[in-house]
């Protein structure tokens, strides 16, 4: 095992498992394969490199309903996106948080604060938009309370995509689209 490897298996989720798993099991590949870049977020000591959370950030196509925003988001969206007049909904190239996580360990998720992670997040995205250009970034999360006032509290904006009947498989987790946009 490589000293990323041990890095990463030091790893633990209190909340989702999921986060774990990715970071274990998929973060590397899919690093390597370019798909999506994990970035670790760590303290040194002086016994060991401690990892206090990662995030993970990747492009992607967010489709969104023109009836799910706005008319001022709407505006700022027509820069960055085409509209799909058949079925009226913008497709906007942004960067997507893909995955975002605290490390619970040995107590560490006190070292870092969820919006200190986030805002590590946000600027890595910001810098990338400097260069390539674009104003929005999105989050997709479980909808429940605590998660929406989290993003919330970090001026992430719910799209209402309509019922979880209409557009998502129901079998699965409900997922909400949250949009941010960078000033």
């Amino acid at each position: 095992m490589d000293a990323v490897e041990r890095l990463l298996s030091t790893f633990s989720s209190k909340y989702d498992s999921d986060i774990e798993h990715f970071l274990k099991e998929r973060a590397i590949d899919f690093s390597n394969r370019g798909v999506a870049r994990t970035h670790l977020v760590t303290q040194p000591t002086d016994d060991a490199l401690l990892l206090l959370g990662y995030y993970t950030i990747t492009n992607k196509v967010l489709e969104v309903p023109r009836k799910a925003i706005s008319k001022s988001v709407e505006k700022r969206l027509a820069r960055f996106g085409l509209l799909d007049e058949n079925t009226d909904t913008y497709s906007v190239p942004m960067p997507l948080i893909a995955q975002l996580g605290k490390n619970y360990s040995d107590a560490l998720d006190v070292r870092i604060s969820g919006d200190e992670l986030i805002n590590l997040a946000l600027s890595k995205i910001s810098e990338i938009q400097y260069d390539l250009s674009g104003k929005y970034t999105y989050i997709e999360c479980f909808d429940t309370k605590k998660l929406i006032e989290y993003y919330e509290r970090n001026d992430f904006r719910r799209i209402d995509s309509g019922s979880p009947e209409t557009i998502y498989d129901t079998t699965k987790p409900y997922l909400v689209q949250m949009l941010k946009y960078f000033s």
